[in-house]
């Protein structure tokens, strides 16, 4: 889930900033130009990345796996007040979600999240935070880690 944006046609007086996704990718460093672009292509591939709309920032996530007791663990820095968080898994059959209310969240802060879900035979888990019209999604990936590339 790539972030991008679509402007199509702008006006002088357009905005941009507020209507644009953008990502960010964990890196130990960013690659000088005349390097390679591997980690940039693994950690996209991954899914060591997040997209948001600028006023959220994801800066650790992981799934702790222990079958029917996994938990996903996110910290997110923002902006403005959440509505809500969610975490969206599925066996490649049924797709489950767990919404998390978070409209008492105050302005300008940093928040963990830590949330059970049974990882038994699934195939991918997402989390995302919304505040009341922008947020930040981390990447679909196994809970049971990285496929190897069989080429």
């Amino acid at each position: 889930m790539i972030a991008e944006g679509d402007t199509y046609t702008k006006w002088p007086d357009d905005e941009t900033y507020p209507q644009l996704a953008v990502n960010y990718l964990k890196l130990d460093r960013v690659p000088l130009y005349n390097e390679t672009w591997s980690p940039i292509v693994e950690g996209i591939r991954s899914g060591n990345f997040f997209g948001t709309m600028g006023e959220t920032l994801c800066h650790d996530w992981k799934v702790t796996i222990s079958g029917a007791n996994s938990t996903y663990s996110a910290t997110i820095e923002y902006t403005f007040p959440f509505e809500f968080a969610e975490l969206v898994w599925s066996d490649g059959v049924k797709v489950d979600r767990r919404i998390i209310d978070l409209a008492g969240t105050a302005p300008f802060g940093v928040k963990t999240f830590k949330i059970p879900f049974d990882a038994a035979n699934k195939k991918w888990v997402r989390f995302a935070v919304w505040d009341s019209g922008n947020g930040a999604w981390l990447q679909p990936v196994s809970p049971t880690g990285p496929k190897k590339d069989s080429r």
